[in-house]
């Protein structure tokens, strides 16, 4: 399957550089175009990543939630580094810059509980 996702991938961006000169907007289209096409390629191994994630969150006793969280702070982290990605691939790095911004604090944001419990079990400790 990798190889079939590098020559897609390949094989938009020598298409992207081809058409670049004559039509900017068709190059941009050829590459989110590819990129969508390797998104719905992995998409059933994500399906499966989850599948398992779920899994371990129920086998351990009381780390469901948590194991919760780390599937949605993986998820938010690779959802903005794609955005970005098509924004850079778009010569749009501003708007790149703040997705991968967001993306930092919503994570961050997200995390903050976990922080709060740490600090409860560090104070409650001493």
């Amino acid at each position: 399957m990798i190889f079939q996702i590098i020559a897609i991938g390949i094989l938009g961006a020598v298409l992207a550089i081809l058409l670049k000169k004559e039509h900017p907007s068709f190059a941009i289209l050829i590459t989110l175009i590819a990129g969508v096409i390797i998104a719905v390629m992995i998409l059933p191994l994500l399906a499966e990543m989850v599948g398992f994630l779920r899994h371990l969150g129920e086998m351990a006793d009381g780390l469901g939630e948590y194991a919760g969280l780390a599937l949605r702070v993986i998820g938010v982290a690779y959802m903005a580094e794609l955005g970005a990605s098509v924004c850079n691939d778009a010569n749009e790095t501003a708007i790149a810059a703040k997705i991968d911004l967001a993306g930092r604090v919503i994570i961050l944001v997200m995390a903050m509980p976990v922080v709060a419990d740490i600090v409860r079990i560090v104070t409650g400790l001493l």
